[in-house]
């Protein structure tokens, strides 16, 4: 156990995202899971590193530059300065990578030791197969391939490279002379990565291996001296441009075009490219960064052993046996074929758990019922990542359509999801909706919808508060948390926030029915129920707090957990990535556990519970203990104080805290897997009753 006295007070969370990289990794690398799952997670990891790159890495090189430019080292509270911690992150991606390359080795090997699916080298094929494959190649990629020069040529400009393109760098030389030539070729995305080898069932070669064997076909004047795969990763920021600031919607669709123009963060190589095929390859990236006068960071190449983008493999001709995949999750219908999701929840309120509760039974069906209902006069929601297609957008036009009042608000800058945010703010308008596009300087992360119904005489509101976006597939894919209520005071809550954001404002006083409410309300109510429970332990009186959310790293939040444990209060996180909370520590953490759950299903629920038995105050909603949430987002937790509902709460905890396959984050920043695979797992009887 390390002092306190000699540890930073803080994990750096750039390191915590790639130690929670290694926790999906040891899903595809575990034997229990199942095959085409395990190809999945390899994918998954594949995908968060692009993510990793887009969003991160460009800035934590920028600091590093300019800690070396002006010769000077600050350590942050996370022990690193800027240059140490772009290294500690550099060298733990290369760490992760080369554990990813050998789960991917493994996991061919056991399809093709137990299936019989093989992925061949050219040099394993036989004549005949050469033949085959080269007139395929000939007929149908070959035409599809347009080279561009890498090397300088003048007159001739430079290729831009598409982001998160594969490409293939063909070095040859005109014969007898000594100068050699660089030409890239983007492989067209609709191509197959992994080609069937004719007349060999189950056997496939990766369409990098024909191209490069057939690489003289494509330049046959020339002598071609090698052909190397390499992908470009660019950053994720969106560059809004001030003569589109009155309209942010054309703003948002302008920048998401050119997004893809950002200069790049990432180039990936094949392990078997000279270091002079990368150098041209790199000075070609920063040529086209200052074309479009901005600035590159990459400095170096990223050597791949294997494949490049393994999402691929997912591709494999492997059997369709239930065996291969994970079997169907049991879900639970709530609503009855009789009584629709208001009469439903006008009888009482609903709390569901997703997926063992259905997403498209509850949430979904909340929507359709409320458009298709005649009494229903209005529904109004916020809407961050819907997915295409979406039902509930459907059903929100259907109600316009219908003449009832809809009103969304729709955040554009949901990452990676604005063009289909966009694409479905526009179709809201033409219905006749009422759509706002977001807050300047905010996102709007807060998940609610309010119903408006007219019944007797009178207008009756139902809310949905959820943990979740509105989007079925992460419904079935996610587990979160929904409360659906027609309680008059958390209506009235979700109503005044909901009347604030077609303002383009926040709230800045308390909202009714006990909601808190990011960015004005939210930290400082999370704070004073710590310290409530602070107080409770520093008058020796039981006090615990319990949180399960996807991210801790807002100092603020840490600092008042810090002072909460040395007070003695027991304090249970189970977060599932990012946590710069060190626990464990002597004098500063001693008190608090930290968990993480990964498995089949991603873990996106949020549940705050301060205190213990029946004085304890329950909550849940749409945000983490991140920065970013508690300080430049607009969010939403509602209170749970059905006793059942509570409950149910408690009975979730008690899985995720007793759960066998968590990891336990120690003292050291280390996650330590409990071991416990045949245990008790939250995710395959979250929803049972205890015993």
């Amino acid at each position: 156990m390390l002092p306190a006295s000699t540890t930073p007070r803080f994990l750096n969370p750039e390191l915590s995202l790639v130690a929670f990289q290694h926790r999906v990794l040891a899903m595809a690398a575990a034997p229990s899971t199942p095959l085409l799952e395990r190809l999945r997670f390899l994918g998954i990891v594949t995908a968060n590193l692009d993510e990793l790159y887009m969003v991160r890495m460009a800035e934590l090189r920028r600091a590093a530059s300019a800690e070396r430019s002006e010769h000077r080292e600050l350590v942050a509270p996370d022990g690193f300065s800027a240059a140490s911690r772009l290294t500690a992150v550099e060298d733990a991606v290369a760490t992760l990578l080369s554990a990813q390359a050998a789960c991917a080795a493994t996991c061919l090997h056991e399809a093709a030791q137990r299936h019989d699916v093989h992925l061949l080298a050219w040099s394993a094929l036989t004549d005949a197969e050469r033949t085959a494959l080269r007139d395929q190649y000939l007929d149908e990629i070959q035409p599809e391939l347009l080279p561009h020069a890498i090397t300088r040529t003048p007159g001739v400009p430079l290729p831009h490279l598409p982001h998160l393109g594969l490409f293939l760098a063909v070095l040859h030389r005109a014969r007898g002379s000594e100068r050699a030539h660089l030409v890239e070729h983007e492989l067209p995305p609709d191509l197959e990565r992994l080609l069937p080898v004719p007349g060999r069932r189950g056997a496939v070669i990766a369409i990098e291996e024909v191209l490069r064997a057939n690489a003289p076909l494509l330049h046959p004047d020339v002598t071609v001296e090698g052909a190397y795969l390499f992908r470009v990763t660019r950053g994720g920021d969106l560059h809004l441009h001030d003569d589109h600031a009155h309209d942010l919607l054309v703003a948002v669709e302008a920048a998401t075009r050119s997004r893809w123009h950002n200069p790049a963060v990432r180039v990936e190589v094949e392990a078997i490219t000279p270091p002079a095929v990368s150098a041209l390859i790199l000075d070609a990236v920063h040529r086209d960064a200052r074309g479009r006068e901005m600035e590159s960071t990459v400095n170096q190449v990223q050597v791949v052993h294997g494949l490049l983008d393994l999402r691929c493999l997912q591709t494999l001709p492997l059997p369709s046996a239930p065996s291969l995949s994970f079997p169907p999750m049991p879900v639970r219908a709530v609503a009855t074929a009789t009584a629709t999701m208001l009469d439903t929840v006008a009888a009482g309120a609903l709390l569901m758990h997703h997926p063992f509760d259905a997403f498209d039974d509850t949430v979904v069906r909340f929507f359709r019922e409320a458009a298709a209902d005649p009494d229903v006069l209005s529904i109004e929601t916020t809407l961050y990542r819907v997915g295409t297609p979406s039902p509930i957008v459907e059903a929100l036009l259907a109600a316009a359509h219908a003449g009832k009042r809809v009103f969304a608000l729709v955040e554009l800058q949901a990452r990676f999801d604005e063009e289909h945010n966009v694409h479905w703010a526009r179709a809201l308008e033409r219905a006749g909706g009422t759509v706002v596009y977001g807050l300047p300087d905010l996102k709007v992360h807060a998940k609610l919808a309010l119903v408006r119904r007219r019944e007797r005489d009178c207008t009756v509101c139902y809310a949905h508060i959820g943990t979740g976006n509105y989007n079925p597939r992460s419904g079935r894919q996610y587990t979160d948390l929904s409360l659906f209520t027609a309680d008059t005071g958390i209506t009235t809550g979700v109503d005044e926030l909901l009347i604030a954001l077609a303002a383009r404002t926040t709230v800045t006083r308390p909202l009714s029915g006990g909601l808190l409410s990011a960015p004005h309300g939210l930290l400082p109510a999370l704070l004073e129920r710590i310290e409530r429970q602070t107080a409770r332990a520093s008058r020796g009186e039981p006090a615990a707090i319990a949180i399960k959310v996807n991210g801790l790293a807002d100092r603020e939040v840490v600092n008042a957990l810090h002072h909460a444990s040395n007070a003695g209060v027991t304090i249970d996180l189970v977060v599932r990535g990012i946590c710069t909370l060190r626990p464990g520590v002597p004098g500063l953490s001693e008190h608090i556990r930290v968990l993480s759950v990964v498995g089949r299903l991603l873990e996106h629920s949020r549940i705050y519970r301060f205190g213990i038995g029946d004085d304890a105050e329950y909550l849940i909603g749409s945000s983490d203990l991140r920065p970013r949430n508690l300080r430049r987002r607009v969010e939403l937790l509602v209170p749970v104080t059905a006793p059942a509902h509570r409950e149910r709460l408690d009975m979730l905890l008690r899985r995720y805290l007793a759960d066998g396959t968590a990891w336990e984050l120690d003292a050291d920043g280390q996650y330590h897997p409990r071991g416990g695979r045949d245990g008790a797992q939250a995710q395959c009887a979250a929803d049972l009753p205890d015993g």
